[in-house]
């Protein structure tokens, strides 16, 4: 924020809670008085505050109490808001005492040079940076002088955040569709709290210093969101843009917008009825050229008879997505566009197992579970260009600009396993074995291990702090259907075990190597440490344990037993149900 957006808010929180005020300048003394020419010392009383006393040396303040010590050069005694005149040169020093507002008992001289002494122009990191600790009472209670009204529209809530550590305590933060933002120490009685932000005293000081971003904090656990998280970030994008920290995301956000508005409705149908825009149709008589439909809106036609990617409602979800952080962005991506990647290269891959079929029965269900993955693409490309607002105006380009994040395990796994596979089935449809070898590779690893794990515990973590409800009802429908095609993989390899014998070794080596490999796909860009980590509040235990307990059970339907989980996964395991980390 810069000196007169400061000078400002100081004169606006002066005007009602002059004390609270006096408390921001004083907390700004570290940084501020850095500017004064020292040696000197000197001590600030004010009415009904703590006495501070100031000793400057070579370029650096340090602010401590001042505890009735001599020493001093002199001492200042004022009231808050004079102080407030002095701090933001409203009112010069020697204007100040002949005014009998500002009294000075001893080298009065020197204290003169306070004139170059201001705490506006000072940033929060300035003060952290000079030795000073910041006060979040302070803080947060400044918040409704900062925070302009005109920000909250539309939004209701009220959110806690609570420091913990010497000097922390609550706060609870309501926001009021248009009013001020209120802030107090109790919670309100008429209003539920809808998210909690909690953090220790050292790491507030460290985020609110600029130090650490507020996606960082929460990958790294130094802060822990109980309840929504969208109301938190909202309120975080509106104490950055107070601070004039907010230009570069709400220019991106305006962008997003424009994108989500011109491609909404991307994959909607235009209403063909019976003639499904077959031209040769009765009923469709009058299309010509220029008026069939495009794939896309045959997609949907097809989509009416199940369940259909464009009825699902993004419009919270791209409210959420376009006032988060292009970090929290970031990660996001990877995460979703590893699904979204990974749903059109199986759709691609699956389709060599259709005329390799070795029934008719089994050639239908891989039909059926072709389409599916179809529309599971589908689904994620409706995500990625209406909500993420991703760069190209093609499913392909799309799913390009994501590719280029993913990391070598999941090249690994989807290159040189399913693709593989998929390519030697292609050659020799007739080999029964490498059949077999293909459906452990699709279904017991790709879906079961890798799939399943990642949507419950993404979905789970969403779900409880209500983020994407849009999303989240789609990819629990994707992952029901999941579940439908892994107990079929699993159907068929125990008829295909019970035939011949030889096919246990195939499914157990497939599976033994290819798992053990995948297990690295669920660690995250920024993990150091893929045996010991936290992804969206799950411990590297929890999710590992899912993902090994899953595919045991299904192993042993087959009668077969895999290797302990120290030798499969690349950490140790978790045994009970997973709960989100704290």
């Amino acid at each position: 924020m810069d000196a007169d957006r400061q000078a400002a808010a100081l004169e606006r929180i002066a005007a009602h809670e002059p004390e609270l005020a006096a408390r921001l300048i004083l907390m700004t003394l570290p940084a501020a008085a850095g500017h004064i020419r020292g040696p000197l010392s000197f001590d600030i009383d004010v009415d009904r505050l703590e006495p501070r006393r100031v000793a400057i040396l070579d370029g650096r303040a340090r602010v401590e109490e001042a505890g009735g010590r001599g020493g001093a050069d002199f001492r200042l005694h004022t009231d808050p808001r004079t102080l407030v005149d002095l701090a933001t040169g409203h009112s010069g020093p020697v204007r100040l005492i002949l005014r009998g507002r500002l009294r000075i008992r001893g080298k009065r001289r020197h204290a003169l040079r306070l004139r170059r002494m201001s705490a506006t122009g000072v940033a929060l990191g300035d003060i952290v940076g000079a030795g000073g600790t910041l006060d979040p009472d302070v803080l947060f209670r400044i918040l409704p002088y900062l925070v302009e009204p005109e920000w909250t529209r539309g939004h209701d809530f009220t959110v806690r955040y609570q420091v913990t550590g010497h000097g922390g305590g609550d706060w609870y933060i309501q926001a009021r569709d248009g009013e001020r933002l209120a802030v107090t120490h109790q919670p309100p009685q008429d209003r539920e709290v809808v998210g909690t932000a909690r953090v220790s005293f050292e790491a507030y000081q460290r985020m609110a210093a600029g130090e650490v971003t507020p996606i960082r904090a929460m990958q790294s656990q130094l802060t822990t969101i109980e309840g929504q998280i969208h109301p938190i970030t909202v309120l975080g994008r509106w104490i950055d843009r107070s601070q004039g920290g907010d230009e570069a995301e709400l220019r991106r956000e305006e962008a997003q917008r424009r994108l989500q508005a011109w491609r909404a409705g991307l994959y909607a149908a235009d209403g063909a009825g019976q003639g499904q825009g077959d031209p040769g149709h009765e009923r469709e008589a009058a299309r010509d050229g220029r008026a069939l439909l495009d794939y896309r809106q045959l997609y949907a036609l097809w989509e009416r008879e199940n369940w259909k990617v464009q009825e699902i409602d993004f419009a919270v979800d791209r409210e959420q997505w376009v006032t988060t952080p292009r970090e929290a962005q970031e990660s996001t991506i990877w995460t979703l566009g590893s699904f979204f990647v990974g749903e059109e290269r199986v759709t691609a891959d699956l389709a060599p197992f259709l005329p390799a079929a070795p029934s008719g029965e089994i050639e239908l269900f891989l039909a059926t579970q072709l389409v599916d993955e179809a529309r599971h693409a589908a689904f994620f490309d409706r995500f990625g260009a209406e909500v993420m607002c991703l760069s190209a105006d093609d499913i392909r380009g799309r799913m390009s600009e994501v590719e280029q994040i993913l990391l070598p395990p999941w090249r690994e796994v989807f290159d040189d396993g399913l693709r593989d596979v998929a390519r030697r089935i292609k050659a020799r449809p007739d080999d029964l074995g490498l059949f077999v070898e293909g459906i452990a590779t699709y279904h017991l690893v790709i879906e079961g291990f890798l799939a399943v794990t990642g949507q419950t515990l993404i979905r789970e973590y969403m779900l409880e702090h209500s983020l994407y409800p849009g999303f989240c009802e789609g990819f629990g429908l994707v992952e029901r259907d999941e579940h439908r095609h892994v107990a079929f993989g699993v159907r068929f390899l125990r008829d295909a075990i019970a035939e011949d014998a030889r096919h246990r070794h195939t499914v157990e080596r497939v599976v033994t190597d290819l798992a053990r490999r995948a297990a690295y796909v669920f660690a995250p860009p920024y993990v150091q440490d893929p045996s010991d980590y936290v992804s969206y509040g799950y411990s590297s235990r929890q999710i590992y344990g899912l993902a090994y307990r899953t595919l045991k059970r299904r192993m042993r339907v087959l009668g077969i037993e895999i290797p302990p989980a120290e030798e499969l996964m690349p950490g140790p395991i978790e045994e009970p149900t997973p709960q989100p980390a704290r």
